[in-house]
């Protein structure tokens, strides 16, 4: 399969460039004329309201990035671009409490809006079509496309949910994909090469072409992309260090949350593992595959019909975290001492058909389409069952536990709408219906020797089968409503008021049987709900000219409710019974934000501030045995702002400048059925208080082939607040061992030259070695609290194996790009 897919990116390759060569043959003298000395920025075009106007005419807060300004930012994935979108954060946290050991894991928010419970807070939109998922277990993790070949990206910060109800509530990230031209030739193709310090090798080869087949008829477009990120962790070999034999009570104190201390005693090691071999070189690499093809029909004045396919194949083959007590990032040095590999596949495809209709009073739009995905996974579970339930946290050599995720996807939708068609009218207006029917589920087989070990605990379901989830699934059904519109009450002023009414109805099931070490039980359970939410907008701005635009907006975001699934008894000691469902959350956000030109429109500022109040916020409970449960942790309040700033100094140099401030506290204490702790007043969400994005731009415009050298670089202030995992007053879910978020500086560099639709550079990323750990954890959260004691009462706090993540280090490298 990925044989045939490079040949097929080869192919597409060659014969765009190929075209191009025709192109360039039979048009020598269309050579680039040089800039306009007096040129002003580049005029951005967005479709945020489901209608294409310019960004600065849009009145909410909106980054869009083009492809070109894709390329010149070397962005290739979602990692990438959260990095240059502040109030953006996007972990890769398959090490965390919500995590299931796999990279692929991850957790994206906006302006702090962030859960690992249940649906999304960010909606993911390919074109109109949703692709995030749910939360059901450790083995769902939520699918981005490659970022190739695309018209645009869209983030759009606040809840979105009048215009875009699936999974809209804290923001919307908007993947455009280019129309099929009817008229002329286009094409675009990439090849790039670089070398990570101490690590592997990236590399990636791609192209786009397309255009008419019968002259303003029938066009096409179809792209192919291949693409590998060399890895730099080690998975090595080890010596265990010198043990000591800890006492521990059988149960812990009586407010324990952990599973029991079989055999009444823990094992200490004083000293870190020795290094004796290196079992996989650079292990976390992984590859995607992309492809994508559109047509695009006129069979009559005005109306175009636009079907299209794209497939996407991921590829990981191990994770990217690294033992600290056997590393030396400083030096480039990451170590990684898990038995097996932890390899995640991910393919996916979404099939769509777009109609669009220009008649005389209004615009029809209509979009169908189907997602289908067959992630599969397997993770090493070695450690953590040997830590949590063993209170080893080095097993014996050839140990090897293993679990076994699946996470399938069958989502159909369809959306119709009307948008009004003449732009000078006061009244602008968008109305339209919306269906979705999402079917997900999510698989578990763990099979493990030291589960099935334990003196009266055997496993019988098979060779060291001690767990086994086949279902664990939900079906999604929406039906709405939606409608927006806006008047103006003068030149100056206009009003906008939308509103979306949704029939959400949600059933699922889960059928799990346990036994071993997990306690023996049998669970086959059915839930269902509903919810009839309505999701508001109002917004008032302000227009003085068409260079200046001032706003207030109020918007409301909602998720529905979900299912949990069954723990098994050596979870639940000490503890109430726990909730088989929670409920749905909302919340409502307050903006007051401008848009505006200066300096003969050389200069552009776009500045927002917000206040947000989320109520019921779904959340992941972690245990201290190592799995969790979704549950509702009251009230939010959220505060902050960004500032977007573009500056052409001269017609040479360009400045860039867009930075956030986010702040999301909990209102209140929460806690479990009234006694144990699980938010304390004051706690965050995880978020860096401050982000920032400059970059800077000279390009020599006096020569023909145009010189140019770019920085860009981003810095995020640490998070000193605690998060409810890092609380020391939490229980059964608190870790105060663990760090925060840490500072980040990341600087890129890049010079090349541009010429006749090329652009060869060379370019470093990360040029500062930024090493500090973004991500730690481990497997078990050892402290009093958590009822992790001793005999004589002092802390039994043996886990000292942290695991962390961190960005990859200093990558040289050059690309190619060519646009015609």
């Amino acid at each position: 399969m990925r044989t045939t897919s490079r040949q097929l990116t080869f192919a597409i390759v060659l014969a765009a460039l190929s075209v191009a060569a025709q192109r360039q043959s039979q048009a020598q003298t269309t050579e680039a004329a040089p800039a306009n000395q007096n040129s002003t920025l580049t005029e951005v075009v967005v479709t945020a309201e489901r209608r294409t106007e310019r960004l600065k005419d849009v009145p909410m807060s909106v980054q869009a990035f083009s492809p070109q300004t894709l390329d010149e930012k070397g962005i290739h994935n979602i990692d990438d671009l959260s990095r240059v979108a502040p109030g953006v954060t996007f972990l890769r946290n398959g090490m965390s409490a919500s995590g299931n050991y796999n990279d692929e894991d991850s957790d994206v928010s906006i302006r702090g809006i962030d859960s690992t419970a249940g649906a999304s807070t960010t909606g993911i939109y390919i074109d109109d079509t949703p692709i995030q998922t749910r939360h059901l277990n450790f083995g769902t993790v939520n699918p981005y496309p490659e970022l190739f070949d695309l018209e645009r990206v869209e983030v759009l910060k606040g809840p979105q949910g009048t215009l875009f109800g699936s999974g809209s509530e804290g923001g919307t990230l908007r993947f455009i994909t280019p129309a099929p031209g009817l008229t002329e030739y286009s094409g675009y193709a990439k090849a790039e090469f670089g070398q990570i310090d101490g690590g592997g090798q990236n590399y990636e080869i791609g192209a786009a072409f397309g255009g008419p087949i019968i002259d303003g008829v029938l066009g096409f477009r179809i792209s192919a992309s291949f693409r590998e990120d060399g890895g730099w962790v080690d998975r090595v070999s080890y010596t265990r260090p010198p043990s000591v034999l800890t006492p521990c009570n059988s149960y812990g104190n009586p407010t324990n949350f952990g599973p029991p201390c079989y055999g009444g005693a823990a094992l200490f090691y004083p000293s870190a593992p020795t290094v004796t071999g290196t079992l996989e070189p650079n292990s976390n690499w992984h590859d995607t595959d992309t492809f994508r093809a559109a047509l695009r029909w006129a069979p009559a004045e005005g109306l175009t019909i636009d079907p299209s396919i794209y497939v996407q194949s991921l590829h990981i083959n191990d994770t990217g975290a690294y033992w600290e007590n056997i590393s030396d990032p400083a030096d480039n040095v990451y170590r990684s001492g898990n038995a097996q590999r932890n390899p995640s596949t991910d393919p996916w495809w979404i099939a769509a058909l777009k109609v669009n209709w220009n008649l005389s009073w209004a615009t029809l739009v209509s979009n169908t389409s189907y997602f289908s995905r067959q992630q599969h996974s397997v993770s090493d579970y070695t450690q953590w069952i040997s830590t949590v339930f063993d209170f080893n946290e080095y097993p014996p050599v050839g140990d090897a536990s293993s679990s076994y995720f699946t996470d399938h996807q069958n989502n159909f939708s369809q959306e119709i709408r009307l948008s009004s068609a003449d732009a000078s009218s006061a009244l602008q207006w968008t109305a339209g219906v919306f269906y979705l029917h999402a079917n997900e589920n999510s698989t578990e087989f763990i099979y493990s020797p030291d589960a099935c070990s334990v003196p009266g605990l055997p496993c019988s379901m098979g060779t060291n089968l001690a767990y086994l989830q086949p279902r664990f699934s939900l079906i999604d059904k929406q039906e709405a409503v939606f409608g927006e519109a806006s008047y103006k009450l003068s030149s100056l002023f206009k009003f906008t008021a939308g509103l979306r009414y949704s029939k959400l109805d949600y059933s699922g099931v889960v059928q799990e049987y346990e036994e071993g070490i997990f306690g023996e039980s049998s669970v086959n359970t059915a839930s269902s709900g509903s919810d009839k939410p309505l999701t508001p907008r109002f917004v008032f701005d302000y227009t003085p000219d068409s260079d200046s635009l001032y706003y207030a907006s109020a918007a409301k975001g909602f998720r529905p409710g979900g299912i949990n699934t069954h723990l098994p008894p050596p979870c639940t000691v000490g503890l109430p019974p726990l909730p088989s469902t929670f409920s749905s959350d909302s919340l409502w956000q307050y903006e007051l934000g401008t848009k505006d030109s200066f300096l003969d429109r050389h200069l552009q500022v776009s500045a927002s501030i917000y206040y947000i109040k989320w109520k019921n916020i779904q959340q992941f409970v972690y245990l201290t045995c190592g799995l969790g449960f979704d549950y509702n942790l009251g009230e939010l309040t959220g505060k902050g702002g960004d500032i977007e700033i573009d500056w052409r100094v001269t017609p040479d140099l360009t400045l860039g400048l867009t930075a956030a401030y986010t702040d999301s506290a909990f209102d209140g204490p929460i806690s479990l059925a009234g006694i144990y702790p699980l938010v304390s007043s004051g706690d965050h969400l995880q978020a860096s208080p401050w982000n920032t994005d400059l970059n800077l731009e000279y390009v020599w415009n006096a020569f023909n082939h145009k010189p140019y050298i770019r920085l860009d670089y981003q810095f995020a202030t640490a998070q000193h607040s605690l998060v409810p995992y890092l609380d020391p007053a939490n229980a059964p879910n608190d870790d105060p061992t663990l760090p925060g978020l840490p500072e980040i500086r990341v600087l890129d560099i890049r010079a090349g030259m541009r010429f006749s639709g090329m652009d060869l550079s060379l370019f470093v990323h990360n040029a500062l070695d930024y090493h500090t750990q973004i991500f730690a954890s481990r497997d078990l959260a050892t402290t009093l609290l958590n009822g992790y004691a001793q005999p004589n009462g002092s802390v039994l706090d043996f886990d000292n194996n942290y695991f962390a993540r961190g960005l990859p280090p200093r990558t040289v490298g050059v690309t190619l790009t060519y646009r015609f």
